[in-house]
């Protein structure tokens, strides 16, 4: 497979794999630590290898939430 999924959004590269009818297994990679606060549906690709059977392997990350200081700065 030639196609780069990786720091694409799920919903993406979802409805790509499965108009083009290619098999997928995917993982969701959670924060050891919950110090910051994710988003809950809104992920994107983090690393792809295709299986010996051709099926594409596929972990997902949250991405983080923007969040306001005191100051008034977007982090």
């Amino acid at each position: 497979m030639d196609i780069d999924f990786v720091g694409r959004p799920w919903h993406f590269v979802k409805a790509l794999l499965n108009d083009t009818n290619i098999r997928y297994n995917i993982t969701v990679t959670h924060p050891t630590k919950d110090f910051f606060k994710l988003e809950p549906d809104d992920y994107y690709v983090v690393r792809q290898r295709v299986l010996d059977d051709g099926t594409v392997d596929i972990k997902l990350a949250a991405r983080l939430l923007k969040e306001v200081s005191s100051n008034g700065v977007q982090d």
